[in-house]
């Protein structure tokens, strides 16, 4: 199929971006365009303008900071996948990437893009709701952050206001003995998650987890923050029974529906067997 007529904008700015974005609400970001090309395709968007932001300069960055790693709006998955500090510091961060789609998917397609996309099946959701990440965000009022589980609001629908686009999404850095992990179940390699589970887990000297955050993708309208799964592991042993527990709680939070990828059932179930795999995963490392 040919996508509809559209028209192309080049920007050296993400200033001049936000200009041309907040003067025709029906444009659209060009970055890695690895989903938004599909759906041109398809003609499930018909975008006035196409703005590209991809010669805006200093926007590739990954910035390891003392208390905080930011990811510029040019960072590509494949960017995350190979940069080894990442993999000793959050090792669900590389681990997502390297799972998403296909090398050449992942050489042109970006964190902030998936974000903005937000495909209720995407795997950095759920890594940066795990992670407690925020998503800075520029306008026609200037910059600001939102926690990233008030950014995706549902399925390709986002935060995102009128004239706005994501500048970079910031990561905090957590002190102490953390453990992360992304697992994720897919029909075949490089497909869309059936499932897909990220956990970060902060343990205390005596073994006990002081702090657990697990973020679920896939298994509802929009990704989430498993909660109650949370809570069942925080201040307690990690034992195979606590571990259960936590899953199944998370379990009980999804409301998948049925699709090419499963029943609404199967992935329900899916998510406590994962969910359990990502725990177990984290804490091994």
């Amino acid at each position: 199929m040919r996508p509809p007529k559209f028209g192309y904008v080049r920007v050296s700015s993400l200033d001049e971006a936000v200009k041309v974005l907040e003067a025709d609400e029906n444009a659209k970001v060009l970055a890695g365009g690895q989903s938004l090309m599909p759906m041109l395709k398809l003609r499930l968007i018909r975008p006035s303008y196409l703005v590209d932001i991809n010669q805006v300069p200093n926007l590739s960055y990954i910035s390891i900071e003392k208390d905080v790693i930011r990811f510029g709006a040019l960072v590509r998955h494949h960017d995350v996948e190979v940069n080894g500090d990442l993999w000793k510091i959050y090792p669900i961060l590389p681990e997502t990437a390297i799972q998403i789609a296909d090398p050449q998917v992942r050489n042109l397609g970006t964190m902030a893009g998936s974000l903005a996309h937000a495909d209720p099946a995407a795997d950095w959701p759920a890594a940066l709701i795990a992670l407690r990440a925020r998503v800075r965000v520029l306008g026609p009022g200037g910059e600001r952050e939102v926690p990233i589980d008030d950014f995706i609001k549902g399925p390709f629908t986002t935060d995102l206001g009128r004239g706005e686009v994501i500048k970079e999404v910031v990561v905090p850095r957590i002190n102490g003995n953390v453990k992360s992990s992304y697992i994720k179940l897919e029909r075949k390699a490089g497909d869309f998650a059936v499932v897909g589970v990220g956990v970060v887990i902060k343990l205390s000297n005596d073994g006990s987890i002081e702090d657990a955050s697990i973020g679920v993708t896939a298994a509802g309208p929009k990704p989430f923050r498993a909660v109650d799964a949370e809570k069942a592991l925080i201040g307690r042993k990690p034992t195979d029974d606590v571990i259960m527990d936590a899953a199944e709680k998370a379990m009980n939070m999804a409301s998948p529906i049925s699709d090419i990828r499963g029943s609404a059932d199967y992935k329900k179930a899916m998510v406590k067997v994962i969910t359990k795999k990502a725990i177990k995963s984290a804490l091994s490392r």
